[in-house]
């Protein structure tokens, strides 16, 4: 029986440390600072994967939706984790969110904006949101028609205020 359990113990911390693993090894480059600003930030951040983009370290996780009360979060179920990415600059100060949201979360003045404009009948393939230090929300929808695709950016009031034909990441919001 104790044979068992020493068994079960080694095969778990097995478990755990190939959980953990990372091919890029950049987590080994992120400071303690940090670190430590985003566990304050994202207690309950998990899958956590670093990456280091220039001057900025950037945190992919699974966790919830941090606040955002323009959000119409009524239909989602408690406890979903949605895909975050949390930017950090080297000073470990928090630059940005961007959550990856369900279409029908958005708030209404952003779908409303969505609908009216010239894209309203384009399929919607995903939408985000881009929460930055004292600065407004900026909510990104992915659109396609065909083989065309088109990234839509409304403010917070639902005015289109960008619109791109690719988008590689959000750098320019920090």
């Amino acid at each position: 029986m104790k044979f068992l359990g020493l068994l079960l113990l080694a095969m778990s911390l097995s478990f755990g440390i190939c959980a953990c693993e990372n091919d890029n090894n950049d987590d080994k480059k992120v400071s303690i600072e940090v670190l430590k600003a985003f566990e304050q930030r994202f207690p309950q951040a998990v899958q956590v994967d670093w990456d280091i983009e220039g001057k900025y370290c950037v945190a992919e996780f699974k966790g919830t939706i941090p606040d955002i009360p323009e959000l119409s979060l009524e239909d989602v179920p408690q406890g979903t984790l949605f895909n975050l990415e949390a930017w950090f600059d080297l000073g470990a100060n928090w630059k940005m969110t961007v959550v990856d949201v369900p279409y029908k979360v958005l708030p209404k003045a952003v779908q409303t904006g969505f609908t009216t404009s010239n894209y309203g009948a384009w399929k919607v393939e995903d939408a985000d949101v881009i929460q930055r230090n004292g600065l407004d929300n900026v909510y990104v929808i992915e659109v396609e028609q065909g083989n065309t695709e088109r990234y839509l950016y409304f403010n917070s009031k639902g005015v289109l205020t960008n619109e791109k034909k690719d988008n590689n990441d959000y750098r320019e919001f920090l």
